[in-house]
């Protein structure tokens, strides 16, 4: 764990106001989970990293526009820092394997294991993209949902193991800091519906979030993990 003993993150003092920084979400899933955040510039970087607009500037650009744009894609001239997120939990639930049937386990785990292996490849290509123009990178794990029903419960959050154990693993072959929301949001008021965060959940990942963004700029090591 990266935040010392006795030290929240939400407590942690921000820095003498320093040059300006330019954060580009990879991956529009912050966006998918935190729907109640305002868009509108300014308002967006209080509600995402409260008390910094006058030290981060947040861009965003999905994981669709990576896809299309492939090599040629160009990231603002001006970034510095890199979060990438692509939510797996819509994923899941859209495929339908919560709903086979358990004699049916072998083809379900299989179908599992494709849709993480493309996942995987996208995941690859983000950290790619942003390795390539030098900047800060924090990957993002995926929260678990919040089903009322135990047993969607434990079957969503098994399945989406599958898709964080890719997320771990290229963090780790990348050496770049893991942001582990499983470990931040796990309250059940963290969350407006099942697979989206309410303001307390977004404000708890906000607050780990810019505590690990202020820490890596501070000289902590690329590869550690913060919750």
């Amino acid at each position: 764990m990266s935040v010392p003993s006795g030290r929240k993150p939400s407590a942690a003092p921000a820095p003498e106001r320093g040059p300006s920084r330019h954060v580009v979400l990879l991956g529009d899933a912050l966006l998918e989970a935190y729907s109640s955040i305002d868009k509108t510039p300014g308002k967006f970087e209080d509600d995402l990293l409260p008390g910094t607009r006058d030290q981060w500037k947040i861009s965003v650009v999905s994981a669709a526009e990576v896809e299309r744009a492939g090599s040629s894609l160009v990231l603002p001239r001006d970034a510095t820092h890199a979060i990438i997120f692509i939510e797996g939990n819509h994923a899941i639930e859209q495929s339908g394997l919560l709903h086979g049937r358990p004699e049916a386990c072998g083809q379900t785990l299989e179908q599992l294991s494709l849709a993480a292996d493309e996942f995987e490849r996208t995941l690859g290509r983000l950290i790619h993209v942003a390795q390539a123009a030098q900047l800060v990178i924090m990957v993002c794990t995926m929260f678990h949902p919040n089903y009322k029903d135990a047993l969607r419960q434990r079957a969503a959050c098994a399945a989406l193991a599958v898709f964080n154990d890719r997320v771990t693993k290229r963090a780790a072959e990348a050496r770049v800091a893991l942001i582990d929301l499983r470990l931040i949001c796990n309250e059940s008021g963290d969350y407006d519906k099942p697979t989206q965060l309410s303001q307390s959940g977004l404000q708890k990942a906000a607050n780990v979030i810019r505590y690990a963004m202020f820490e890596l700029d501070g000289g902590a090591r690329r590869g550690e993990v913060f919750f």
